[in-house]
Formats: C-alpha cells, sequence, structure tokens
C-alpha cells in the first residue's frame, strides 16, 4: 500500500490571507496550510515545525528580512506571495488563491527549492 505524503506550508502573513476557498483547494492538492502566522510568531523557538513557508509579500522590508534569515538558517524554503484579493489584473510571481495554477507554481518553486540540513 502506497503512503501519499502531504507537503505542509506555512503562511506568513495577515489574518484575511488565507480563506476557506483557499484552504480547501490546497487540501485537495494534498498540501496542507499552516497559519497564518503573524511575522512575530515565528521568532518562538518552537515555531518552525513546517515543510516550507510562503510570506506575504505586504510586510515591512526589515521584518521580511529578519523572517528570511530566520527560515534560511533553518534550511526552509519559502517564496513571497500577493493575495489574490490584492490582484486586480495580471497575476504576479506567486499568488495565494484557490486556483490549480496557483498552488502548482508555488509548490514547484518551493520544491525546487530543495531543503538543506536543519540545525
Amino acid at each position: 500500500m502506497e503512503t501519499v505524503k502531504r507537503l505542509t506550508i506555512a503562511i506568513i502573513g495577515m489574518t484575511d490571507t488565507v480563506t476557506p476557498e483557499i484552504t480547501k483547494a490546497w487540501s485537495n492538492a494534498r498540501v496542507g496550510l499552516e497559519g497564518p502566522y503573524t511575522a512575530d510568531h515565528l521568532e518562538r523557538e518552537d515555531a518552525l515545525e513546517f515543510a516550507a513557508a510562503i510570506v506575504d509579500i505586504r510586510y515591512e522590508p526589515d521584518v521580511i528580512l529578519r523572517l528570511t534569515e530566520r527560515l534560511e538558517a533553518e534550511a526552509i524554503p519559502y517564496l513571497f506571495f500577493v493575495p489574490a484579493t490584492v490582484i486586480d489584473s495580471a497575476p504576479g510571481p506567486f499568488i495565494l488563491s484557490e486556483r490549480s495554477e496557483d498552488i502548482e507554481t508555488i509548490v514547484s518553486a518551493l520544491v525546487a527549492q530543495g531543503g538543506g540540513t536543519r540545525h
């Protein structure tokens, strides 16, 4: 019997970034979303219990820098995303939405980063 492994991705962003439709679509794609977590949450020692992260690009630059340093120190792959609610016209590079194309784009890019040795 083959076991299907489920990828767990943390959402780091504002409380309005994950809708029920997004959660359902990602779950159907066998990807578990955790959060959204605030940037401050990741400063806790036990906060990094996920395989990858996607970060809301609306954070201030100093917050983004702290987040990325923390994720890199733990060899956790990450990407930045633009919430679908912010997009009015053409889609950006990574959009957090319920669309399967957006899910595949984010997951493919995270998997391509691989992961280094965790400390």
